[in-house]
């Protein structure tokens, strides 16, 4: 996991929708082939996402010369919304928040809380802060 985190590309557009709702499938792909009995999204993020699902999917209409900017309070709704099918479907969800507070929209922590899921502050995030706050989520959910 840490090898393909390092060669994640990071800056430019935030397609946040579109990873999560691969989470989704991938997670739910894994509980029904009965390869995890529980599965949790870890989600990295500043919570400044500005790519719609349909842009990132490719569709046409989206993706057009022409075709109309979404608004954030669009891309805000079409996040949260997936957040929520994130609990609705079982599956468990954790924000690690990378924004810095100092000009922070508190986005992150309302994904979180859509989904019933953990939310985690690391502003200044490295592995061993990652790895830390993935290993208490998985506790707590064990726990529970």
């Amino acid at each position: 996991a840490k090898n393909r985190l390092d060669r994640l590309p990071c800056g430019g557009g935030s397609p946040l929708a579109h990873g999560l709702s691969t989470a989704v499938r991938v997670g739910m792909n894994a509980l029904s082939a009965g390869e995890v009995g529980r599965c949790m999204v870890v989600c990295l993020t500043d919570g400044r996402a500005n790519v719609t699902l349909a842009k990132s999917n490719g569709d046409p209409d989206a993706i057009a010369p022409d075709a109309p900017k979404p608004t954030q309070e669009d891309i805000r709704d079409e996040i949260l919304d997936i957040s929520k099918k994130v609990g609705l479907a079982g599956l468990q969800l954790l924000v690690i928040d990378t924004e810095n507070k100092f000009v922070s929209t508190g986005f992150a922590e309302e994904i979180a809380k859509a989904a019933g899921g953990k939310y985690y502050y690391l502003p200044n995030a490295n592995d061993a802060t990652i790895a830390a706050a993935t290993s208490q989520a998985i506790a707590a959910a064990k726990a529970s």
